[in-house]
């Protein structure tokens, strides 16, 4: 059996965010289609204890992508994004970075995802923040020749709006879907 590597947090608000798209009875028919029933009457609670694999984790979006297909599920998934990091900054979990300047607000609230999430890193490069993460599961058993992680992109730009860098958008420039061997989100300035 593979290592329990998800927080149950992340999970939550994942789940959340997609009933907050979909409605409950969309997020039950991809719990359902994912074979993730066991959820549907059992959330999970908002802790950082590690009761999900990667693969349980997958069966959750990817059964998003082969329900709804790939184009579609992208344009769902920016909104599911969206919901979680309002989810995220609605939590309180942020509150103690109000006093930092906008870029460094933003890149302490992601090391925060990162350290919550147990994925990926962040970095500043030439003053473009990056989230760089080689165990992404939100394109985990996908192919595509584009990226499909449009759900960490609406994430990372609902965090930057709320940090106050609101002229950069997050664009996935490298996507294990199309065989990189990381996903990597790049905060560029919007042109």
């Amino acid at each position: 059996m593979s290592e329990k590597t998800v927080a149950n947090a992340v999970v939550r608000i994942v789940l959340d965010g997609i009933e907050d798209v979909i409605g409950e009875k969309g997020k039950n028919a991809l719990l359902n289609f994912g074979n993730m029933s066991r959820l549907i009457n059992d959330k999970p609670d908002y802790s950082f204890d590690k009761n999900f694999t990667d693969e349980e984790y997958a069966a959750i979006i990817s059964s998003i992508y082969t329900i709804i297909g790939l184009k579609g599920s992208k344009a769902i998934m920016r909104q599911v994004g969206d919901a979680t990091a309002k989810r995220i900054i609605d939590s309180g979990v942020l509150n103690s970075l109000k006093d930092f300047k906008k870029e460094e607000r933003l890149l302490k609230a992601l090391e925060i995802y990162v350290m919550g999430s147990g994925r990926g890193k962040v970095t500043n490069e030439g003053g473009n923040i990056v989230f760089d993460n080689e165990m992404c599961t939100a394109c985990l058993n996908v192919k595509d020749k584009v990226p499909v992680c449009t759900f960490v992109n609406d994430i990372i730009d609902g965090l930057a709006k709320w940090a106050g860098v609101e002229d950069k958008r997050s664009i996935e420039t490298k996507c294990k879907a199309m065989g990189d061997k990381s996903c990597r989100h790049e905060l560029l300035p919007i042109e």
